[in-house]
């Protein structure tokens, strides 16, 4: 008898731990292979490297991961999966807009179409460094005003692996782009070019992380 209160009170508490973890891990920080998932702050850290060629070289990716096909062609080669980068966006309430197709990508001048979803804040921030908002950290021929959005397309990023996590025009296939630029824009059209910032961003080789904020309504 005195064992069988036992066992019960012991699986009780159990219980509660189970339940206490669950909550606390539903409303503060976690981390998922090398990405930080904060549900109360609704944003994702995510780690990346600085590429210093494009601070010379015009590039359309702000992010691409590093085992991607395109993972040596964007500002900074990313750590972690486009694939557990869109999980993790899911996690904060971010929708995908999930709206381009790739027929989308060879509109001509003018008639291309622009990425929907979640808006999204981004910031860069590294070592001995506050966070920087994305646009201080990259330079377009064009004066404009980023607008981010969880595009969403995970289907085309697990079948193309292309590994592209942040686009800077609107994409079929990237994680996240630019709402403020239709697909075209850089390619095939050349409507605007982007490189890093090498006067605000630390030299190449650097480790930083891209904070993905959800933005207020």
């Amino acid at each position: 008898m005195n064992l069988k209160k036992l066992f019960v009170g012991f699986a009780a508490a159990l219980s509660l731990l189970t339940i206490g973890v669950s909550l606390a891990q539903s409303n503060t920080a976690y981390a998922d292979e090398k990405i930080t998932v904060n549900k109360a702050k609704k944003e994702v850290e995510y780690p990346a490297v600085v590429n210093g060629t494009y601070f010379t070289q015009p590039t359309r990716h702000l992010c691409v991961y590093k085992n991607g096909s395109n993972g040596d062609k964007a500002v900074l080669r990313g750590e972690v999966s486009e694939i557990t980068f869109y999980n993790a966006l899911k996690k904060i309430g971010a929708k995908p807009g999930n709206n381009l197709r790739p027929a989308d990508m060879k509109a001509a001048k003018g008639q291309g179409k622009r990425v929907q979803g979640s808006k999204l804040n981004i910031y860069i921030k590294w070592k001995g460094h506050k966070a920087v908002p994305v646009q201080d950290c990259i330079k377009s021929s064009k004066k404009y005003k980023t607008d981010f959005r969880f595009g969403g397309n995970l289907g085309r990023a697990k079948t193309m692996n292309t590994g592209c996590v942040v686009c800077f025009d609107s994409c079929a296939t990237g994680i996240v782009s630019d709402h403020a630029w239709p697909t075209g824009s850089t390619e095939p059209n050349h409507v605007v070019s982007f490189r890093g910032n090498q006067k605000v961003l630390p030299k190449d080789g650097t480790h930083v992380t891209l904070i993905v904020k959800l933005a207020e309504k």
